[in-house]
């Protein structure tokens, strides 16, 4: 079969080609080119330059080349399908991405390029995490790419973080801020003064395409489309007003001048229950977050662990109640597969942002901790590899989840010492928390899954 291109645009079928001219330099350099950008980023800067504003985005892969591989024999066509109960398959054709590239040289080149005004990332939280001296993290490469337009005279870029992380702009300009000084007081200081880096908020459930996924593409485009993703339907995007924006309001982007409110409800009442009924779900034997989330014992579980989220957040004026509610909603969606497994990676990252606060505004108010304390230990459970108590058939393994402190995890629970897993884990537990979560971890080894539906607030 023929693949996606622009010379195969004519014989596509079912798509509408978009009629803005893809000549004119881009104006967006991304960093992490992979699914959720293309089904994000991608469709907003499509629309973008529908109305138009030229919108044209260089991807750009700082280690694996995959992203080049499936885009550039297709001159950055790709499609996005939806995956939504109820909805009538179809895709929809993106060419916002104009040029795509791989390795750090490429990126340095494309942010330095005088055309280049938005330089975005989605590098997850893990990007963040500082890393001495290495030349080849993105915030290094970003330093390095600024400091080539500073000597050239160039106007700073807008660079806005699009990954799940609290304050993402600000964590990004202190990582930026951190390479630049390595490289050059002068940069740093040139860095502090001209460049911003706004805080976003960005949501879009985007699981990883599968060979059926893209067969099934190209079954209705008559095309190969080895850079297809497929989504649900929702999206959104929430970004701090700062000078040189681009017209996002225009494609519905919410921009605003307090973003806090956003961030704490996208954490705290979408993140939040997704690693609940991720790490319950496992615990209770389930494979993917639908069926969890199809599960009646803990879909009243998730329930009251929004319940007790609310009765915090202070969100009434978001409507954080809906928002909660859509949210349980989309996570029951069976189209989209996500598992467990993958949504529970990398806990000891998530849960700091997703968990903690929540539990610190509780007790601050003397507030019942109980349900964030059960989610806590089914995740150093899974962290772990904890054996699941019960008998016969009910006594189980947990499947591995992918964590950075999953092996001293794993060790501590295997010599039986619950309170250090708990300080290894979340090492910001006040002494009650940790005592409820040791107390729910050693009712996982001894009953399994049923734990979780005991009622008890014991200090």
């Amino acid at each position: 079969m023929q693949r996606l291109s622009t010379a195969t645009l004519g014989s596509a079928r079912g798509v509408q080609v978009p009629g803005y001219d893809r000549s004119s330099p881009p104006v967006i350099v991304h960093l992490g080119l992979g699914a959720f950008a293309r089904a994000h980023l991608g469709v907003y800067a499509d629309e973008l330059w529908a109305t138009g504003w030229p919108a044209g985005i260089h991807g750009v892969s700082l280690h694996r080349a995959a992203a080049e591989q499936a885009l550039a024999p297709q001159d950055g066509w790709y499609t996005v399908s939806l995956r939504e109960p109820g909805v009538a398959q179809g895709s929809r054709l993106v060419g916002s991405v104009v040029a795509v590239s791989t390795g750090q040289a490429a990126a340095i080149d494309a942010i330095a390029d005088p055309s280049v005004q938005l330089v975005t990332l989605t590098i997850t939280e893990k990007g963040y995490d500082p890393a001495g001296d290495d030349p080849s993290t993105a915030p290094a490469v970003l330093a390095r790419a600024l400091d080539q337009r500073r000597r050239r005279g160039l106007p700073a870029p807008l660079v806005a973080s699009l990954d799940n992380l609290l304050d993402n702009g600000r964590a990004l300009a202190d990582r930026a801020l951190a390479e630049a000084t390595r490289i050059d007081g002068e940069l740093a200081e040139w860095v502090r003064r001209e460049v911003a880096f706004p805080c976003s908020v960005v949501d879009r459930m985007v699981p990883a395409t599968t060979d059926a996924d893209r067969a099934d593409v190209a079954s209705r485009l008559g095309l190969a489309d080895h850079a297809a993703v497929v989504a649900e339907a929702h999206r959104s995007w929430v970004i701090e007003a700062v000078d040189g924006l681009p017209p996002l309001a225009d494609v519905g982007v919410v921009v605003t001048d307090d973003i806090e409110p956003y961030q704490r409800r996208k954490l705290w009442l979408l993140n939040g229950p997704h690693s609940a009924l991720a790490y319950t779900g496992m615990v209770s034997g389930h494979t993917t977050i639908a069926e969890a989330a199809a599960d009646p014992d803990l879909a009243g579980f998730v329930q009251g662990y929004i319940d007790d989220v609310l009765e915090v957040a202070g969100l009434d004026a978001l409507d954080g109640r809906q928002f909660a509610a859509d949210a349980l909603h989309r996570f029951a969606n069976v189209a989209l597969g996500h598992t467990c497994v993958q949504v529970g990676a990398d806990g000891s990252r998530k849960l700091a942002q997703r968990l903690a606060p929540v539990v610190a505004v509780r007790q601050a108010r003397g507030l019942p901790t109980t349900r964030f304390a059960k989610v806590a230990a089914c995740w150093l459970a899974a962290a772990g590899g904890l054996t699941l108590g019960g008998t016969g058939a009910g006594r189980r393994r947990l499947p591995p989840v992918q964590d950075p402190v999953a092996a001293e995890v794993g060790a501590a629970l295997a010599r039986g010492n619950d309170h250090a897993a708990v300080h290894v884990g979340l090492a910001t537990a006040t002494p009650r928390f940790a005592a409820q979560v040791a107390r729910a971890l050693d009712g996982l080894r001894r009953d399994g899954g049923r734990v979780l539906f005991e009622v008890s607030d014991r200090p």
